[in-house]
C-alpha cells in the first residue's frame, strides 16, 4: 500500500472510530468529544431497588463503563482537562474516583481479561493507529496485545486469550482473534458496536445490523454458525446481558428489560425525573446487584 493511500485510509478508520464512538458525525479531534455520563442504577434480581446516582462528573465525556469480575470497581473512560481520554475506576465499596493510568495516548473501553489483574483498552497511538492494549491494574504498564490487528473500534473477551472484535472499515464487521501476532479472522458484517459474552453458552453477542430493526443476535465461535435473537428498539446499538440471562436495554430516559421468560421488551424504570436520558451504554455488575448506564443531553 502506497503512503497515500495508506494515510487516507487511517484518516477514514479514525473518523469512523469517533462516528460509531459518539454517534454523530465527528470532527477527528478529543475536542469533539460529547457530553455523557457515568449513572449507576441499584438492582434487586430484574427490580429497580433505589434511585439512581451519578459516579462520574457531571461535565466532559464519561463512558463505556464495565464492571470488576468481583463488582466492587466499575471501570470507565474519563476525559481529562485537556481533552484526552484515560482509564478511571470507581470503587463500588469507598465510593471513590481514582486513575488506573495516566498516559500520553488516549485510551477507550477498558475492559477485564479474564483470569488477569489487567484490562484491555483500545489505545490511539501518536501515528492515530487504533490497536488493543492492556493495561496493568498494579502499576498501569502498557502492552500491546494484538500487534498486527487494526483498527479495533470495540471487544469482548470469550477467554483469557481469545476475543471478539469490532474492526473499522467500509463495513463494521465481527472479527475473532488470539493474543499474539497472528490476524483476526473476519466472521460477520455490518455489526453495531456492543458486543458481549453469553454467561452460560459462551456465544459471542452481537448486533445485527443487515436488518430493520436491529437485532441482537449470536454467533457461535466454534462453529461460526449466527442466530438472530430478537429486536431492538429503531436506533438502538447497545444492551446489556446480566449474569442470570437477563438483556436490558435503554431508549430515551426509560429502561428495558427482556427475561428469559419474556418474549418481548418490558418496562423497568423512567428516569426522566433525575435528568437521565438518551441512555446507551450499559454494564450489569456480575454479582447483579448493580446496573451502570450512561446519559447524554
Amino acid at each position: 500500500m502506497n503512503s497515500l493511500k495508506y494515510f487516507i485510509t487511517q484518516v477514514t478508520s479514525r473518523l469512523l472510530f469517533f462516528a460509531t464512538l459518539f454517534g454523530f458525525p465527528a470532527l477527528g479531534s478529543a475536542q469533539s468529544l460529547p457530553s455523557a455520563q457515568i449513572w449507576l442504577v441499584p438492582l434487586n434480581a430484574t427490580s429497580i431497588a433505589g434511585p439512581p446516582h451519578r459516579i462520574s462528573p457531571a461535565h466532559g465525556y464519561h463512558n463505556q463503563p464495565h464492571f470488576s469480575p468481583d463488582s466492587t470497581v466499575l471501570y470507565f473512560t474519563s476525559e481529562q482537562a485537556d481533552g484526552q481520554t484515560d482509564i478511571w475506576g470507581y470503587s463500588m465499596t469507598e465510593r471513590s474516583l481514582a486513575a488506573v493510568n495516566h498516559s500520553p495516548e488516549s485510551e477507550y473501553s477498558p475492559t477485564p481479561i479474564p483470569g488477569h489483574n489487567a484490562v484491555s483498552v483500545i489505545r490511539v497511538e501518536p501515528d492515530q493507529r487504533q490497536r488493543l492494549w492492556r493495561i496493568e491494574l498494579e502499576d498501569g504498564q502498557a502492552s500491546l496485545l494484538l500487534p498486527n490487528v487494526e483498527p479495533v473500534g470495540y471487544h469482548t473477551w470469550f477467554s483469557g486469550h481469545e476475543l471478539a472484535l469490532f474492526i473499522l472499515g467500509e463495513s463494521f464487521t465481527l472479527h475473532t482473534a488470539r493474543v499474539g501476532p497472528e490476524p483476526s479472522v473476519e466472521v460477520y458484517k455490518n455489526i453495531g458496536r456492543t458486543l458481549r459474552r453469553h454467561p452460560e453458552t459462551g456465544a459471542v453477542l452481537f448486533v445485527d445490523k443487515n436488518r430493520v430493526p436491529w437485532r441482537v443476535a449470536s454467533i457461535d465461535t466454534n462453529t461460526g454458525k449466527v442466530t438472530g435473537e430478537f429486536d431492538l428498539f429503531p436506533g438502538s446499538e447497545d444492551f446489556e446481558i446480566d449474569q442470570a440471562g437477563n438483556y436490558w436495554t435503554g431508549n430515551g430516559s426509560k429502561l428495558y428489560l427482556r427475561t428469559r421468560l419474556q418474549n418481548q421488551w418490558m418496562l423497568a424504570a423512567d428516569f426522566s425525573e433525575f435528568g437521565i436520558d438518551n441512555i446507551s451504554r450499559l454494564a450489569a455488575s456480575p454479582d447483579g446487584t448493580w446496573l451502570a448506564l450512561v446519559s447524554s443531553p
